[in-house]
């Protein structure tokens, strides 16, 4: 499970408990209502698990962003972004590596079920020169006929949390 799954996950349950007390607080057909979180958290620590090795982040930070919107029919719409800024790695040699990139997730709860989802994640690390040393780089979907797919074309994961 990697970092933007946990949030994901999270975020779920934050916007579950939100829009049932919405659904039962407003009539059905009701004005839309919307909120937006923003978290910003250090990155030392996590581990990226990668083929060549393990890198674990030694500074930056990750800033993510959780939108959620009830529509006036009580539909919850949820997106949420997770981006790095700063983010340095160290593999076990103490080579130096940086990360770009970023991970959207978006998911529709009608009728308390999750009715589609979709989660993506692609981060590169770079090597001192610049160069792309790996990726992270995945997409899960869930369609509202409960078909999916998801496809991970990654050498690497990121951190579980």
């Amino acid at each position: 499970m990697t970092i933007h799954r946990n949030i994901r996950r999270a975020a779920l349950a934050g916007v579950v408990a939100a829009a049932a007390f919405a659904l039962t607080a407003a009539p059905a057909h009701g004005a839309a209502t919307t909120s937006h979180e923003h978290d910003t958290f250090p990155a030392a620590g996590a581990v990226f698990t990668c083929a060549g090795g393990d890198l674990t982040a030694t500074a930056g930070t990750v800033d993510e962003v959780i939108q959620t919107a009830v529509d006036a029919q009580g539909v919850v719409h949820v997106t949420g972004t997770i981006t790095t800024r700063g983010v340095t790695l160290l593999d076990a040699a103490d080579t130096p590596y940086t990360l770009s990139g970023a991970a959207w997730f978006g998911l529709k709860l009608a009728d308390g079920q999750v009715a589609v989802t979709t989660d993506t994640a692609h981060f590169v690390i770079h090597n001192a020169d610049g160069g792309v040393y790996a990726k992270v780089q995945s997409v899960e979907h869930l369609s509202p006929n409960g078909n999916g797919f998801s496809f991970d074309l990654g050498t690497c994961e990121a951190p579980a949390d």
